[in-house]
Parts: structure tokens; C-alpha cells; sequence
């Protein structure tokens, strides 16, 4: 469905990411039926210079008709708020920056070739009259039949002009020196990052190991730095000779065109050793893998890192990307093939509002991953082969469970933490202070009722909606969300001060989970057993803490977290079984399956439990606390992370 239409032509379909740039989003051009991208820049409709500067830039950047470069199609301006747009294809593949995080190590001929193919395309441009100003990894997308095209000519110049209080735009750990004094930028400026990008392909971190924008500002100014021969003995002398001269501090001295870069790199390619021939780092006994300098802003170097890698003289095959990586990757479909498209890719990958984290060595347990615009801390429901979740961007996603190809989007407008439940074709889901119930099929809303704030999760039982909140457990008609009976928290309020007046006995609860006609519930302090039909209360348990999950009930057992805790209790007297203790808070709740207790931590694990004793059978680390619950469907488990990513294990 369209979330918002610009020009009476482009659906805006699914929101992608933001980044230093503005936002970027899926759309549907409505005209010629294709999926494109759009960029959003903002921009206040006062400043008419500034837009004609966009205009004239973007138009620019639409002129240049070559393979190597993402195609604009259309541009305009939003006349109801002034936003600025860029319509372009839909890329399907990886950004550069990514291929580094997930594959590690490149070949030596792998990196000529992107090298060579980014440096034709700046060629190109150059020709045109068009400076990129902002060549970096993540600027560089590769498609699925290797192919490098290069992300968001024409943008930097005009950002640059809107940011008043700096004269400089970019990304620090790719920007030549004559950017930072008034030397304007031209030709080479876009060659000495190259540089940078290949100095980084070919070691795994940036040329220079500063830890701050002034260390780094200094860097490039005045430090020389090490050949990329001498931190990879398999590189080329001519092609040490070539990066060097790419870096060079003054324009004069670096190779006269990209023409002439992309030259030398193909000359290299003849003599260079094929893929697979002892060229790839991982042929050695070690290899370089990357994570960023503690404490290191955007665009900050990475610091190469010596760990085990695959024996001398085992083949390495080409890195080309897979069906199930460009899948695991994707944001939605393309056309017939259901291969998924990296949109995602467009924006600018350095803002801190969507870091993607340092990947480990690939999970053979990794079925497929899906990136939404925020942390994921929903937990995922899956029903007849969808996986439906909720996003702090805002949104609840449907997405097919075999491939994680996107069905729909809805947008409400609240950051979405509770998990969705699925009950007779209808998707009910709880926002800050309003519960949704969706069409599952379409993603159409049925209906909206204002309830509580912090609403977590509904369930449905019966045609009955239970959902609570900070003050609040109601229960609702699940056709029309009409109010069958609610149990609210002590009186409590505020006195002048702010401070507590008259603390609640009992507040923050967590959604019922029904079994049996009895509804369990956490809350600030205890566990509460209530009657579906009245809300009475049967039993309580005491945990002395926040219950921060939702209560699961299977062969008589009440399974919840508390604090770092896991709690085994007695379903029908409350008493306690057994306690399993994490290293973090226990947000998620359990999904029990086969006498397994699946389980979240913010300790960045998965856990599996013994069932009946609360031993570990197993753990899994992610990269982010796992508030999401898990959803186990046919030997699968489903685990959301704040990483931003969705896991198949």
C-alpha cells in the first residue's frame, strides 16, 4: 500500500533507511508500473537558491548515461512541504562497505576489477563535468552479476550548500586533503578516495588508523601511509606503486585522469593470479578480519585484526553474491525472480542513525536476514507461511517466511516493540497508545482503539482481545474492539516536584497469556493468574522486580522472565519450579517447543532451556540485545535483535 504518493506518480511503498543524506524509500512508479528508489532530501521551501542548486545538480547527474552509474529517472520537490526527491532504479545487490563486513578478505583480481569498473564510471562523469565528492564504499553497489555501480552523484555538492555551518561534506576517512582548505574539488579529488577505497578492499581498514575527526583531518594532510604491500605481501608492486600514487597529498602528483587508472589496473589483471590461485588472504594460515576503533565516530578506519584462517594452499572460490545472501539481504522482491532488493543500500551507511554492525565468519545456521529502517525489538509471529513484525521505525512488516521477501507495510506511526498476533486472517497489534487490528493478507486496517500507553502484546482468544499496558489489562471484542471489562492499577499520581505521590501497588503490565480460562499476566512486581471473564484475580507470585516478558504456559508450567532471571512456576499455584540467571535483562519471552525454552537476553543471546529443569542446552550471540521473542516453526527458530536484523537459525 502507498504511503505517500510525490508528483501524482511515485508511491512511496517502504521506508528504506535514513542517513546524513535524507531518507531513502521503495516506491512504485505509477506511470510505467516499475519498483524504483527515492531519495528524500529535506530543504525549506524559503531557500529557492538551494533548490534551483539541487535541480541543477541532479540534472547534471541524470545526464550521465553509463552502466557503472545508478540511472535518475525523475526529480522534484514536494509542494506541501519542500521536500526535495530523486527518483532512481531499484539496485539489487550489496554495497561495497557490506561485502567487506559479511565476506571479509577479498581477492586481489576481485578488487582490480571493482577498482577498475568504478574508476571507468568516474571516468564517465568526469567527462561530464560532474565531481562526486563523496567516493566511499558504501557509494559503490554491486550487483548480482558483479557488476559496480556508483550511488548519489550530484548529491554532495548540494548538501554541502544547505550545511552553513561547515564547508565540508563527506565522509572523513575517504576525503583528500585539498578538501579541507578552499581548494575546491575536481577529477582527482574523486581519485584520492578511490584510493582510499582500494587501500581498504585490498587490507580491510582505511589508510589511516586515526581515532577522531581532527587525528584523522591530520592524517591525510600530513602523514604518509603504509603501502598496502607491506600489510599484504600478495599485492602487486605496480599496484602498491598505483594506490600510493592515488594518495598522493597533492592533485598534481596523483595519475592525470580515471581513465588512466582504470588503464593500469587492467594491464595489472593480465599478469595478476586468478581467483582461487593463492590471491585471497583467507589462502593463508591467517586472515584480516575488521571492527572499528573504539570509540570512533562516522567514517572512522577500521583496525585490522589477525585471527585463524583457512590452511595454505586451500582453493578459495569467487566472491560472488548468492541467491540466499541477496535474498537475506533484501528489502523486497524483484519482479518474477524473488530475488530482494538492496535499496537500502543509497543512503549513507556512516550516519549513525543506521550503523550496521562488524559481521562475523557467515553461520552455516544463518537461513536468511532482513533489515528494517530501526531496531527490531518486536518479536515475530509466523502463520501460514508469513512472518509478521513490528519495527521502532514505526512499522509492522509482512514478509514471506522461506525468503524474507517483503508482502506489505503498514504504517502507525509508534514504535512498534510488541510482537504482532495472528488470529483468523487479522493482524492485532499494540503502539503506545492505540491497538490496531490489520488485514493479514493485505495489511488493510479493520480498526483502531485508543486504549493505554506502552500497550505490549495483544492476545486473542475466543473472539476476546486482551492487551495491557503501564496503568491497565482490557480486554476487547476482537470484530469490532468494543470494551468488554479492564482491571486498572492502583490510584497513583504526582505532587509539585514530580515525584511520586501515592506509588502504585502494581503497574506495567505485560500482555495475558490465556490458557484454560485463566489469564496470565506479569507485572511490576509479581505474576497475576486472572479469570478471563471477570478479570478476578486466582494467584500472585512475588518476583520483587519489573516482569519484563510476556508469560508462557505449556504442559502446566508458567515460563517468564524477570530482571536476568528466567522463572519456571506452578500454572496452577504459582509456585516456583525452578530460575535460570542471564547476564543481562530478560525482555523476551519464551517460546517453549519440544521441551526446549527458547529465550531472549539483552546479553546479545538466544538461549535454549531445558524445559523441565532450566539447563542450557545451547546459546546463540547476536550483535544486539535480543529483546524480541523467539517463534520456533518447523525446526526454525525466528529471533529478532536491536542490531536491526531478523535471524533464521
Amino acid at each position: 500500500m502507498a504511503l505517500r504518493v510525490l508528483g501524482g506518480r511515485y508511491e512511496l511503498v517502504g521506508f528504506v533507511g535514513r542517513g546524513g543524506m535524507g531518507e531513502v524509500w521503495e516506491g512504485r512508479d505509477r506511470v510505467i508500473e516499475r519498483r524504483v528508489a527515492v531519495k528524500l532530501l529535506p530543504h525549506d521551501r524559503r531557500d529557492a537558491s538551494g533548490a534551483e542548486l539541487f535541480f541543477r545538480e541532479a540534472r547534471t547527474a541524470g545526464a550521465l548515461n553509463h552502466a557503472g552509474v545508478v540511472t535518475v529517472f525523475d526529480l522534484g520537490q514536494d509542494p506541501d512541504d519542500g521536500t526535495l526527491y530523486l527518483v532512481m532504479e531499484l539496485v539489487i545487490g550489496r554495497n561495497l562497505d557490506t561485502v567487506l563486513r559479511e565476506d571479509g578478505p577479498l581477492q586481489v583480481p576481485t578488487v582490480m576489477d571493482w577498482a577498475a569498473q568504478t574508476a571507468t564510471a568516474l571516468q564517465a562523469a568526469h567527462r561530464a563535468g560532474v565531481v562526486h565528492r563523496d567516493i566511499k564504499p558504501a557509494n559503490l553497489m554491486l550487483t548480482l552479476d558483479n557488476q559496480v555501480k556508483v550511488l548519489d552523484f550530484g548529491i554532495a555538492r548540494y548538501m554541502e550548500s544547505t550545511h552553513k555551518s561547515s564547508k565540508v561534506i563527506g565522509t572523513l576517512a575517504y576525503m583528500p586533503p585539498e578538501r579541507f582548505g578552499d581548494v575546491p574539488a575536481d577529477a582527482r579529488s574523486d581519485l584520492y578516495s578511490l584510493g582510499c577505497v582500494l587501500y581498504e578492499l585490498l587490507t580491510g581498514s582505511t589508510p589511516f588508523q586515526a581515532t577522531g575527526p581532527v587525528a584523522m583531518m591530520a592524517a591525510h594532510l600530513n602523514t604518509v601511509p603504509k603501502p598496502p604491500g607491506r600489510v599484504r605481501p600478495d599485492v602487486p608492486a605496480a599496484l602498491d606503486d598505483l594506490v600510493m600514487a592515488l594518495l598522493a597529498k597533492a592533485p598534481n602528483d596523483r595519475p592525470a585522469s580515471a581513465a588512466e587508472v582504470c588503464d593500469r589496473l587492467r594491464e595489472l589483471s593480465v599478469v595478476a593470479p586468478a581467483p582461487g590461485a593463492g590471491s585471497d588472504l583467507s589462502g593463508a594460515d591467517t586472515r584480516t578480519a575488521t571492527s572499528p576503533l573504539p570509540g570512533a565516530g562516522p567514517g572512522a578506519a577500521r583496525t585490522p585484526v589477525r585471527v585463524p584462517g583457512q590452511a595454505a594452499g586451500m582453493s578459495t572460490p569467487t566472491r560472488r553474491i548468492s541467491r540466499r545472501t541477496a535474498l537475506r539481504l533484501g528489502i523486497g522482491a524483484a519482479a518474477g525472480v524473488g530475488i530482494a532488493a538492496t535499496a537500502f543500500a543509497l543512503f549513507d551507511h556512516n550516519s549513525p542513525d543506521h550503523n550496521i554492525p562488524d559481521q562475523k565468519a557467515p553461520d552455516p545456521r544463518l537461513r536468511w536476514r532482513f533489515t528494517a529502517g530501526n531496531a527490531v525489538t518486536s518479536s515475530p509471529t509466523v502463520a501460514k507461511g508469513v512472518v509478521y513484525i513490528g519495527s521502532v521505525d514505526g512499522s509492522v512488516y509482512a514478509l514471506v517466511a522461506a525468503t524474507g521477501e517483503r508482502k506489505w507495510a503498514y504504517p502507525t506511526g509508534d514504535k512498534l516493540e510488541p510482537a504482532p498476533t495472528v488470529v483468523g486472517g487479522v493482524v492485532y497489534i499494540g503502539g503506545n497508545g492505540d491497538v490496531t487490528a490489520l488485514d493479514a493478507a493485505t495489511g488493510n486496517k479493520r480498526w483502531v482503539v485508543s486504549c493505554d500507553s506502552g500497550l505490549e502484546l495483544p492476545t486473542v482468544v475466543d473472539g476476546v482481545v486482551y492487551i495491557a499496558g503501564y496503568h491497565s489489562v482490557t480486554a476487547l471484542d476482537a470484530a469490532t474492539g468494543n470494551e468488554k471489562w479492564a482491571r486498572r492499577a492502583s490510584n497513583w499520581g504526582f505532587i509539585r516536584n514530580d515525584e511520586l505521590d501515592n506509588p502504585p501497588e502494581d503497574w506495567r503490565f505485560t500482555s495475558p497469556t490465556v490458557a484454560n480460562g485463566v489469564a496470565y499476566i506479569g507485572s511490576s512486581k509479581r505474576v497475576y493468574a486472572l479469570d478471563t471473564a471477570t478479570g478476578n484475580k486466582k494467584w500472585a507470585h512475588s518476583t520483587g522486580d519489573l516482569v519484563g516478558s510476556l508469560p508462557t504456559v505449556a504442559n502446566k508450567v508458567v515460563y517468564v522472565g524477570c530482571n536476568n532471571t528466567v522463572y519456571a512456576l506452578d500454572a496452577a499455584t504459582g509456585n516456583k519450579k525452578w530460575a535460570y540467571a542471564t547476564d543481562g535483562k530478560v525482555q523476551s519471552s519464551p517460546a517453549v517447543v519440544d521441551g526446549i525454552v527458547y529465550i531472549g537476553s539483552d546479553d546479545h543471546h538466544l538461549y535454549a532451556l531445558d524445559a523441565a529443569t532450566g539447563n542450557k542446552r545451547w546459546a546463540y550471540a547476536t550483535d544486539g540485545k535480543v529483546q524480541s521473542s523467539p517463534a520456533v516453526v518447523d525446526g526454525i527458530v525466528y529471533i529478532g535483535s536491536d542490531d536491526h536484523h531478523l535471524y533464521a537459525l
